[in-house]
């Protein structure tokens, strides 16, 4: 595996590549959490003929992160900054179309980039986290989703607050959430590995106060950031018109099941949903050959109804 920078929208992003297949794959990570969650999978997609590309998410890396952010506590990452982001390295890495998989806020851009540009997607794999329209209107029947993302209001205190709590004590709340949300996964293959990554990228404080921006992007965005607040709801909200797979735990602490109930109604072509027996949040290590194999099988299948 290699570390390569990509230049798209205006910023450069680190990333990790493996393979050099004439098919572009592109996997997003999500919070709080980094590009090596894919390791796992990438070897398996690379055998079968993609170039892998995993780039950190904008503001997960001092080489990525917007100039406003440094400048402007204020200041919030928006889903369409990340679609935008996404759209441009398909073109950055060399190819024409990807086959996109997004895992947690990876997930989330996903979802929007293929609104944004569906030419550029021959196909999209969102994991944990369903479209934004159907978990709100299924938010309502499931108080304890309500409990379960505490953390979101949390993070939209200001003054530095949640920065100094996930901070204190070797950053040990990151590891608390990785429990709640993935409560099997510690004996998983490069568990430990995959964490420790995490909270060493994190434990950057213009990093971490850059990964809670996304939050605040959601939910309290600064008046600078409306307009690209109202594209976010716009790429968000709008039915996905490329083929979708999504995959989440039966066990996810973070994003309860019953949230994908209706996730049909958000796709105007193929889409299938996987709810994977006994994993949690963190599907990328708990069940990374279960994922690779769903994810060829459905590359098999829309490259054999082209050729039909």
């Amino acid at each position: 595996m290699e570390e390569i920078t990509l230049t798209a929208n205006g910023l450069t992003h680190p990333a990790l590549k493996l393979g050099n297949g004439n098919k572009l794959a592109l996997l997003i990570h999500g919070f709080p959490d980094s590009p090596y969650t894919w390791r796992g999978i990438m070897p398996r997609l690379a055998e079968a003929g993609y170039t892998c590309i995993a780039p950190f998410l904008r503001g997960y890396s001092e080489q990525n992160t917007p100039r406003e952010m440094f400048e402007n506590e204020a200041a919030t990452i928006q889903i369409a900054d990340v679609a935008h982001d996404i759209v441009a390295m398909v073109d950055a890495a060399g190819f024409g179309n990807a086959l996109l998989v997004g895992h947690d806020w990876g997930a989330i851009a996903a979802y929007a980039a293929a609104n944004l540009e569906p030419q550029k997607f021959t196909a999209v794999v969102t994991l944990s986290v369903p479209h934004l329209k159907i978990l709100l209107s299924n938010l309502w029947k499931n108080p304890a989703q309500f409990m379960a993302s505490w953390y979101i209001l949390f993070f939209q205190v200001r003054f530095g607050i949640p920065e100094s709590r996930v901070s204190r004590d070797r950053l040990d709340f990151i590891e608390m959430l990785w429990s709640r949300w993935s409560p099997e996964a510690a004996s998983a293959a490069g568990y430990s590995e995959t964490l420790e990554a995490a909270k060493t990228l994190l434990s950057a404080p213009q990093i971490l106060h850059n990964a809670l921006s996304y939050y605040r992007g959601l939910l309290t965005p600064a008046l600078a950031d409306l307009a690209r607040w109202n594209e976010s709801r716009r790429l968000s909200f709008a039915n996905v018109r490329v083929p979708l797979l999504t995959m989440t735990g039966s066990g996810d602490g973070c994003i309860l099941p019953e949230m994908f109930d209706g996730m049909h109604a958000a796709a105007e072509r193929d889409f299938t949903l996987r709810i994977l027996p006994q994993v949690g949040h963190f599907l990328t290590l708990e069940s990374d050959e279960r994922i690779a194999d769903e994810i060829l099988k459905m590359a098999k299948s829309i490259a054999g109804a082209h050729h039909a």
